[in-house]
C-alpha cells in the first residue's frame, strides 16, 4: 500500500506582517492587531482532531515587533531574516542576540500558553 512516514518531533516556523497602508484601506485597526497578538499564544488550545490529538501541538514563542513609523525602520525581509539567522533546529534562540540584531527595533517575546 505504500510507505508511511512519521515525524515524532518537529518545529514549525511561521512569519507574517501587517501592511499599514492596506490596513488603513480595509479598516484594520491597532485593536485588531492587538486581538491577533493576544490570540496567537493560544492558537492550538482546544484544537484537536483524529490526526492531531489534544496537546500534540503548541506555540512555544511569539516574537512581535512594532515599528515606529508606517514605512518601518527595516523591511519585513530583514526582520524575518534576523530571527531566521538565530533559530536553532529545536526552535531555541538567543534572546539577547535577537534584541541587538536590529538597532532601534525592540522585539517583544511572548511565551506560548
Amino acid at each position: 500500500m505504500g510507505m508511511k512516514y512519521r515525524v515524532d518531533h518537529g518545529v514549525y516556523q511561521t512569519y507574517g506582517s501587517i501592511n499599514p497602508q492596506l490596513a488603513e484601506r480595509t479598516g484594520f485597526s491597532d485593536a485588531d492587531a492587538e486581538a491577533i497578538r493576544q490570540s496567537l499564544p493560544r492558537l492550538f488550545e482546544n484544537d484537536a482532531s483524529s490526526a492531531r490529538p489534544e496537546g500534540s501541538m503548541q506555540v512555544l514563542k511569539i516574537i512581535w515587533w512594532r515599528h515606529n513609523s508606517k514605512v518601518g525602520q527595516f523591511s519585513s525581509a530583514k526582520v524575518h531574516e534576523s530571527l531566521r539567522a538565530l533559530l536553532q533546529p529545536d526552535g531555541a534562540f538567543d534572546e539577547s542576540a535577537l534584541k541587538s540584531a536590529l538597532p532601534g527595533l525592540e522585539p517583544e517575546i511572548i511565551n506560548g500558553f
